[in-house]
């Protein structure tokens, strides 16, 4: 019994960590000329604008 509740616990995380990925991924796609990646700042991020 504890082992079936242990891998569902386990298998939502997963299905949570790969749904936030997918969502990340959808929702702010990688864009080919950006080093930062959709970082928030930094000294690079204002060099190269």
């Amino acid at each position: 019994m504890w082992q079936e509740i242990a891998v569902l616990i386990i298998g939502l995380i997963v299905v949570f960590y790969i749904g936030r990925k997918i969502y990340k991924f959808l929702a702010h796609p990688p864009k080919a000329n950006d080093p930062c990646h959709g970082c928030p700042g930094c000294a690079l991020k204002d060099r190269v604008k």
